[in-house]
């Protein structure tokens, strides 16, 4: 392995987790989604949305540009190829 915790997928455009720190990323960005809509109570302000919002938006942001630096190059999959590199593709 090439040092990459995401690899491209096999169908469509972007990744899949394959290392312990890939899936550790992924499921911190659930965690921390779930805990802050948790706290949000039941009927939160429209403040408190708009704030909810803007972080979920800056976690996904983050994740993201973690999967590009530790991923290989994006690009769009239908199937095997011959071109394929094991290193980067599932």
């Amino acid at each position: 392995m090439s040092g990459y915790w995401f690899k491209r997928k096999r169908y469509g455009w972007g990744w899949t987790p394959v290392t312990w720190q890939g899936w550790t990323l992924v499921v911190c960005l659930v965690v921390v989604v779930v805990v802050a809509a948790i706290g949000l109570g039941d009927h939160p302000s429209t403040a408190a949305l708009a704030a909810y919002f803007v972080f979920v938006t800056l976690a996904v942001a983050a994740v993201i540009l973690l999967s590009i630096a530790k991923g290989p190059r994006r690009r769009g999959r239908w199937g095997r190829s011959p071109e394929d590199d094991p290193a980067e593709d599932v």
